[in-house]
């Protein structure tokens, strides 16, 4: 696994999360519990890798409404944070 290989030598330096769905050329960004990607998953491989930098949201899919940017941003920064307590949580 990627993110072992390089977690355990110490070569991962800060995490941006996102999901996608689909492949390239023709993926699209969704929110992190949406995506084709196993978040939940990758978040222990990083744990278990030894990394403990920082883990933020990277792009948050356009949505309508007010404040539209505000809101995608949160619910992947809430979901990201949760993700993570939950983890840290079982390891302890």
């Amino acid at each position: 696994d990627v993110i072992r290989w390089f977690g355990e030598r110490d070569k991962i330096f800060n995490v941006h999360f996102r999901n996608i769905a689909g492949r390239k050329p023709t993926f699209e960004e969704t929110f992190p519990d949406e995506g084709d990607i196993d978040v939940i998953e990758a978040a222990r491989a990083y744990g278990e890798s030894g990394y403990t930098g920082m883990s933020v949201p990277d792009h948050a899919p356009k949505i309508a409404g007010e404040n539209a940017g505000t809101v995608a941003f949160a619910h992947c920064h809430g979901y990201i944070r949760a993700v993570l307590q939950s983890i840290d949580a079982l390891v302890d």
